[in-house]
């Protein structure tokens, strides 16, 4: 010490023991800190005595074990091992009294802290998971379990072989099942996703075909129905004629701007654009909004992350299945492709006279297609065919990749227990080039079928990659050597050019938007589901995006033709009595302006002359 100056700590020297040091510092008029004391015990001595180890081992674990024989509520002894030292077991706890020998206060922290520190660490954990007294302990499981949202008394729980943990205050939790909120951890983002029905009216008046009987005639009026009240609600004459040239100039002169990067230009007409386009008026003037907002997409570098909200965003069955029933309604084109690929299963089954049916489906989606066949298969003499399909689709976005595939393997396996058909399902959601042969899992005697309809549009073309997607799932089919490749298109054009391309998304979608406005009310809420959710989408992604972000590509049925030629296929012409029959039924439920036609194998259907899907069987050359 200097002076009159407060005491200065005492280091110790090579030579001197930790004692040493203590005494040197408690002359000085300094008592040490416990911690540091422990501290400088575990940093200046070499030797550390075995028997002190194994007892603070000793120490933690007979903690730890009192610890969850407190939580089950058992009594605890201690246990008695002969391999450990004998000291006498203190209460633990820091020692605060400075009257107390430094030595003895060091030697009682060091028997402690190992304990101290394991219960700290314990007190940390428990802080991330849910509080105790909303625990159950299932006496017959030996297992921890979360309460039944659906207990009401304790009785009920004690038959389930369950016992609440109580709170303090002696009284029972309530058996709110939402922890998020119990936990106040609200601020959360929740999980959209509900169990929703497999199997309902609805759906099975949409996705099951009758051939005769008050079913089938209740669809037909169904169908006059919505003929007769959308009958004089259909936009025509001159004013509106001229209202879409004008809209047709300003949108075609608005992609010009944006090829020449004039974005001041570009903006200016995109606002001209939406004075006239109304989400709520003619088919036009909700086509031009829909092109409008994909240009200004397109203008801004928003059309991609636009596109990937609207993937992500989830359509319920009950939503689906509504906008499938009013597309059947109105148009022939999913109902009749359906009808051609049935037909022509059915008839390969009977001309093979096959015990087994594989299907593999590529872009099964929801699989509204194969409840008929099954309905079809069982009704077959002889007993029904064991049915196997496998549904391969691209994999979702989120923590369910093969949720949508997944459930329409539930859904399908619902209507083959309904109607005592044998069924086997196999769900793959991944790249549809990646897979392969083996992922398929063919069995022997199978007649095995290829299906595809509408999907291809999706995967990409030479302009990705030489080796592009489309070829790859191209040459899998055709080692695959199914008996048929059925094949359904959505007839388009896509140019890597995106002027060009414009004008071809523009004519194309026309049709569709002029579909729409034909036969369903402007103010209905399927269709502005239909135009917000899937076409704008549709639009979205072909104009605002390029390159691997672009993935609707459509081609035209004759290039289709000859990419099918180039891998391999041969064409099988359709039966000429299902394609007599289509045209049949097309006259007798839909609109005149529908037309069903033949060319090159190919059953073309569309609209005003425009065909808009096309379907074509294959098979492989040998």
């Amino acid at each position: 010490m200097v002076g009159g100056s407060s005491p200065e700590l005492v280091l110790p020297n090579e030579e001197d023991s930790l004692n040493t040091v203590i005494a040197k510092n408690n002359d000085s008029g300094i008592t040490l800190d416990p911690t540091i004391s422990y501290l400088s015990n575990m940093l200046l001595e070499e030797n550390v005595d075995e028997e002190d180890i194994a007892f603070k081992e000793g120490t933690a674990l007979q903690t730890m074990e009192k610890f969850f024989a407190d939580i089950i509520g058992e009594k605890y002894p201690p246990p008695q091992d002969s391999s450990l030292p004998q000291h006498d077991t203190q209460p633990e706890k820091y020692p605060t009294s400075t009257n107390e020998p430094l030595q003895e206060q060091f030697n009682s922290t060091l028997e402690t802290l190992p304990a101290l520190e394991y219960n700290k660490g314990v007190e940390e954990g428990m802080k991330f998971l849910p509080n105790i007294e909303k625990l159950m302990i299932d006496v017959k499981g030996k297992k921890l379990a979360l309460p039944s949202p659906h207990s009401s008394n304790e009785e009920e729980d004690v038959d389930q072989g369950c016992v609440i943990i109580k709170g303090s205050n002696g009284k029972k939790k309530s058996g709110n099942g939402n922890l998020e909120l119990l936990e106040g951890r609200n601020c959360k983002i929740p999980l959209v996703y509900s169990e929703e029905p497999l199997r309902d009216a609805k759906l099975d008046e949409v996705i099951l075909y009758y051939e005769r009987g008050p079913l089938r005639d209740d669809y037909f009026k169904k169908v006059a129905c919505v003929r007769e009240t959308m009958q004089g609600r259909m936009c025509g004459g001159k004013e509106v004629q001229e209202q879409y040239t004008d809209c047709e100039d300003l949108l075609i002169r608005c992609s010009l701007s944006i090829a020449a990067d004039d974005h001041q230009a570009a903006k200016d007409i995109i606002q001209e654009i939406r004075k006239q386009a109304l989400p709520d008026g003619n088919w036009n003037q909700r086509l031009a909004l829909v092109l409008a907002n994909a240009l200004e997409g397109r203008l801004t570098g928003t059309g991609m992350e636009v596109y990937n909200r609207c993937v992500a965003k989830r359509i319920s069955t009950s939503d689906i299945v509504k906008i499938q029933y009013l597309f059947m309604t109105v148009t022939p084109f999913i109902r009749g492709t359906y009808c051609v690929a049935k037909d022509t299963i059915l008839s390969s089954v009977e001309k093979e006279k096959a015990c087994k049916l594989h299907i593999i489906d590529f872009g099964i989606d929801f699989g509204f297609q194969w409840p008929s066949l099954i309905q079809e298969l069982s009704k077959r003499k002889g007993g029904a065919v064991k049915l196997k399909i496998t549904g391969i689709d691209f994999p979702h976005s989120g923590f369910r990749p093969s949720e949508r595939v997944d459930e329409t393997g539930r859904r399908l396996e619902e209507y083959a227990r309904s109607f005592g058909v044998p069924f086997e399902y196999h769900g793959i959601a991944s790249k549809w080039e990646d897979i392969s042969i083996e992922d398929l899992k063919i069995g022997k005697d199978e007649l095995l079928i290829v299906n595809s309809m509408y999907r291809f549009r999706q995967l990409g073309d030479e302009t990705v990659a030489l080796d592009c997607p489309r070829s790859r799932v191209l040459n899998l089919i055709w080692r695959l050597k199914p008996h048929l490749f059925l094949q359904g298109i959505s007839n388009g054009t896509f140019s890597p050019f995106f002027v060009t391309r414009f004008k071809q998304v523009m004519l194309q979608y026309a049709s569709v938007f002029d579909i729409l406005d034909a036969f369903i009310p402007r103010d209905n809420m399927v269709r502005q589901l239909i135009e917000r959710d899937i076409l704008a989408r549709q639009v979205m992604n072909l104009i605002a995006c390029d390159g691997l972000a672009c993935i609707e590509r459509p081609e035209t049925y004759k290039q289709w033709h000859l990419r099918n030629l180039r891998a391999g296929f041969e064409q099988v012409p359709v039966d000429p009595t299902l394609v007599e029959y289509s045209k049949q039924k097309l006259k007798e439920i839909h609109d005149k302006r529908y037309f069903v036609e033949e060319e090159s194998y190919w059953l073309l259907i569309g609209w005003r002359g425009r065909t808009l899907h096309a379907i074509s069987i294959w098979r492989p050359k040998d």
